[in-house]
């Protein structure tokens, strides 16, 4: 596989993270809308899949997220989004959201440990951020669907959850452009982050 690919792939899932983590609003419509984070995953998928042949088993769960926040995003044009409709639906998508960036996560720190050089720990990293957005986003799903029954002391968790998750998203994309340098400079022992 050609390191353009590779370079190429690693920018997409950066970028993408943009668009998942980041929710600017006009009204109720999405500046930076979801569904466009899981299309450059899904790229992204396309363009490494020679490197993290794993990487092909999202594939399907890339194309429910990319649907689903495509309908929301639509949706959102009349105030008539799918989330929050029917719970089971909620938890079920959460719980593929879930899954998909742990996997993803886990596959990109897969292929950093083959291409960075011995001084780097992009692949640590990766594992590491992978391992918070997993609690934050389980806390998020546990929190979002029992909210009623924790009060306000489910408003102060849930926000400070999200503080931590809007930092964890520009963490996890500095890393992401540091290892997409790495793959494009010269391994000379240049430190990135």
């Amino acid at each position: 596989m050609g390191n353009e690919k590779r370079y190429t792939g690693i920018g997409k899932v950066a970028w993408g993270y943009l668009f998942v983590y980041f929710n600017l609003k006009i009204n109720s419509v999405s500046l930076l809308p979801a569904f466009v984070g899981y299309l450059l995953f899904l790229s992204a998928i396309g363009d490494l899949r020679e490197d993290e042949r794993e990487l092909e088993l999202l594939k399907p769960l890339g194309i429910i997220l990319a649907v689903w926040h495509g309908l929301n995003w639509l949706g959102s044009f009349w105030n008539a989004g799918l989330g929050g409709k029917w719970q089971v639906v909620d938890i079920l998508i959460g719980m593929i959201n879930l899954y998909f960036h742990f996997q993803l996560l886990t596959n990109l720190a897969s292929v950093a440990r083959r291409y960075q050089s011995e001084r780097q720990v992009f692949d640590k990293k990766l594992l590491g951020y992978r391992t918070v957005q997993t609690v934050i986003l389980t806390a998020l799903i546990v929190i979002g669907h029992f909210f009623e029954w924790i009060g306000n002391f489910g408003t102060v968790v849930s926000a400070l959850a999200v503080l931590v998750y809007l930092v964890l998203g520009i963490a996890l994309m500095r890393v992401l452009f540091a290892f997409r340098r790495c793959l494009r400079e010269d391994r000379q022992g240049t430190e990135y982050l």
